[in-house]
């Protein structure tokens, strides 16, 4: 193999093509991957961001849905036991207006009671007087009745 003016042009239009090429083609298709490459690395490092702070948020929610859950048992949970408290009251309120009733309409009865005992009483003794007058020839006066037998002929 010789080495002659044809492998001496051939070499300098090879390295000029390639210094051409170079310029023209892998210089640009270089800087385009380079560019792809930084804007796909930014977009990834804001996916990962984005990721973090969603889960964040959700972190946080998930506290803020406990907080509320909690506050609402509380809150359910004290006013359960304020209606229950308020239910005692009103019902002892109505026991006792209950025993009032019940206790003044027994008194009201008694005191009927005893003053319809009072009228029968009367009457017993006049009754008395009456039959006794009936069956004796004359016409005596009874001055004493016993209470006892007339407390049992009320009763009987």
């Amino acid at each position: 193999m010789e080495f002659n003016a044809t492998f001496i042009v051939a070499f300098v239009s090879f390295t000029i093509f390639t210094v051409i090429m170079n310029i023209i083609l892998y210089s640009p298709i270089t800087k385009i991957i380079e560019k792809r490459k930084k804007y796909i690395d930014s977009n990834y490092l804001d996916a990962q961001n984005n990721i973090n702070k969603s889960n964040d948020i959700y972190k946080l929610r998930n506290e803020q849905l406990d907080k509320a859950r909690i506050a609402a048992k509380e809150t359910i949970s004290e006013k359960t036991d304020k209606a229950n408290l308020k239910k005692s009251e009103i019902t002892q309120q109505a026991k006792t207006q209950a025993h009032q009733l019940l206790d003044e309409k027994r008194n009201y009865y008694n005191d009927v009671s005893n003053e319809a005992k009072l009228y029968l009483k009367d009457e017993i003794k006049s009754l008395a007087q009456k039959i006794s007058g009936k069956f004796m020839s004359t016409e005596e006066k009874i001055e004493y009745v016993d209470d006892d037998i007339v407390k049992d002929i009320l009763k009987g």
